[in-house]
């Protein structure tokens, strides 16, 4: 049984190094995101709602879209954002899909389900412009 929420959510203390990861993914993050609005391939920070982190990222393959797959960043629902991962969308470009990154309002401003309605409003609207 969980005794301690707090350690039992904190991953990186337990990989070697582990601190030292959320600044290497920002920068992988980073270069991707610098590199898809130059292919026009990009919709940055598009607002899908009215609260603050209610925006997304869109990223589209070389060619037709199959399809739209979505990553929803985790972060204990507490840090990071959609900028974080741009890089993950890589892989599912390459193989024809649309991707779209939603971000949310963080806990403990939001609760979960609040959290789960603005990502179903984020997947509608890249949806429909997909």
């Amino acid at each position: 049984m969980i005794q301690d929420w707090d350690d039992a959510y904190t991953n990186g203390a337990y990989i070697a190094d582990g601190e030292s990861y959320p600044a290497k993914w920002e920068a992988l993050a980073q270069a991707f995101r610098d590199k898809m609005p130059v292919e026009g391939r990009a919709e940055l920070d598009l607002r899908y709602g009215p609260a603050a982190r209610e925006r997304l990222d869109l990223f589209r393959p070389a060619g037709a879209a199959k399809g739209l797959a979505i990553f929803v960043h985790g972060g204990y629902w507490m840090k990071f954002d959609k900028s974080s991962w741009s890089h993950l969308a890589a892989g599912a470009l390459q193989r024809g899909w649309a991707v779209c990154l939603p971000g949310y309002t963080l806990a403990p401003e939001a609760r979960i389900a609040d959290i789960v309605r603005q990502v179903a409003s984020a997947i509608r609207f890249a949806a429909d412009r997909v």
